[in-house]
């Protein structure tokens, strides 16, 4: 006898659009909307996964490059400071800049 998987519930809410579109696309199909919505779910899940592993790849691969290039432009100086601090400020100048954005203009 086969082990059954527990199974868990899943709710969406579609627009009417999207809905009748699903619907119509699954009986083209021959076979139920739970079923065309669970083999989407599992082919974007695949891909995703399969980007990902590729994605971490490129990333350490990028952080080789950053880390040669540094090596490159630097040599074996330390650079003064901390970049956590230069990145505070950073953040600290952006945010400024985006609330002056944000006031209202006084009337001339």
């Amino acid at each position: 006898m086969a082990k059954s998987v527990e199974k868990k519930r899943l709710t969406l809410d579609l627009d009417a659009p999207l809905q009748r579109r699903l619907k119509a696309v699954a009986a083209l199909k021959g076979v139920s909307m739970r079923e065309y919505c669970q083999a989407a779910i599992e082919r974007e899940l695949d891909e995703d996964q399969a980007a990902g592993a590729s994605e971490k790849r490129s990333l350490s691969e990028a952080a080789e490059h950053f880390a040669r290039m540094r090596k490159e432009i630097f040599g074996d100086r330390v650079l003064p400071g901390n970049s956590v601090d230069l990145i505070h400020e950073g953040r600290e100048m952006r945010d400024a800049q985006i609330e002056q954005t944000r006031r209202p203009k006084a009337r001339e």
